[in-house]
């Protein structure tokens, strides 16, 4: 069977995106250094060349918080809008990131407004002693838990300031959506050959994903190098039991998705996204267009996840890429999703 295909859904770089679905619109946020981006249309292929642009928020100039603002995440959150995102001191540069919390509108009303956003600081509790991106917070059995990438302690307990060629995914407790209530426990670490690119090793972007029956639930992590066609993605399956126990997440063997060795591209998919609608899932995802892009280059592309007992399954390899919805579902004619496909990225 060949590889399933993607669906290109910006013309721009967005890198790092992700998607929200509330009131009848989708809402897309994503790196852009400088500010917290939202975009906003009616469904996703109108993401390409017509969604409402605006930022809502930039940063004070010259902050502990006000550079490289990478990988915000809307949230409704117990009756209000959240963003999350990690943000760096632009005097000390990326060792500075640390992940940051901004309070938006009540969740009933739409978060695309400015004047609604305040800045609310670090997570309460988390230690600040500790470099963190790529965080994401998810409910699991009526419990709020916030996961994110971040270097690792040291023998003595006190944690690396300096190691940016080791990240691993920690998780924590949270008691309400700004404040931690629990010490950080690690859940991942790069060990697999395909982790790594040379002596780099990287777990990080982790998402919630879960089954439209609820019969697979766990992460999906992206892991090696961002700035290569190396970057992919993997999974780990929660087991049950304590989150905060590392024997409640299972690595899997193999990646969920990497770039195919066609040479056709797109290139270096990672730090996706999910929604289910349906009975349908669908990942989005950054990906390049040529192998050389580096982080330049890198857009929002949407692909099918398949489910079997084993879990999530999205044919191991990018296929080709496509902006035609009609070429796209042609293409699709082997799975049952055509429809729910269509509705999902048609929905007014």
């Amino acid at each position: 069977m060949p590889p399933q295909p993607c669906l290109n859904i910006t013309s721009t770089p967005t890198p790092d995106p992700h998607f929200t679905h509330v009131h009848g619109k989708f809402y897309l946020t994503f790196t852009a250094n400088d500010r917290i981006p939202l975009w906003e249309a009616p469904n996703l292929l109108d993401f390409w060349e017509k969604p409402k642009i605006g930022p809502v928020w930039r940063p004070p100039p010259n902050t502990p918080h006000s550079s490289r603002l990478w990988a915000p995440e809307l949230h409704a959150l117990q009756g209000r809008w959240y963003i999350y995102y990690a943000a760096a001191d632009p005097a000390q540069g990326n060792r500075s990131h640390r992940m940051y919390v901004l309070g938006g509108p009540p969740a009933s009303e739409d978060p695309h407004d400015a004047s609604r956003w305040e800045f609310l600081g670090p997570i309460q509790g988390m230690d600040q002693r500790q470099w963190a991106i790529d965080g994401t917070v998810f409910e699991l059995d009526g419990e709020l838990y916030f996961v994110y990438s971040g270097w690792p302690m040291r023998p003595q307990r006190e944690w690396n300031d300096f190691r940016e060629d080791l990240q691993l995914l920690y998780i924590l407790r949270l008691s309400d959506p700004t404040t931690a209530a629990s010490e950080p426990v690690e859940i991942c670490r790069p060990h697999q050959p395909w982790e790594h690119l040379g002596h780099i090793g990287i777990c990080e972007g982790p998402q919630w994903l879960e089954a439209p029956d609820g019969s697979w639930r766990g992460l999906v992590y992206s892991c090696a190098a961002s700035w290569t066609k190396h970057y992919k993605m993997a999974t780990l399956e929660y087991l049950g039991g304590n989150p905060l126990d590392p024997a409640s997440w299972k690595k899997s063997t193999e990646p969920l998705l990497q770039d195919s060795d066609d040479g056709q591209g797109p290139f270096g998919p990672g730090h996706g996204c999910f929604l289910n609608f349906g009975g349908e899932t669908v990942a989005l995802f950054h990906a390049t267009d040529s192998d050389t892009d580096g982080n330049q280059g890198r857009k929002c592309r949407l692909q099918r996840v398949e489910w079997s007992d084993q879990g999530p399954h999205m044919g191991e390899v990018l296929g080709s890429s496509t902006r035609d919805i009609d070429m796209f579902s042609k293409l699709l004619v082997h799975y049952d999703c055509i429809h729910a496909l269509k509705v999902l990225l048609t929905i007014a």
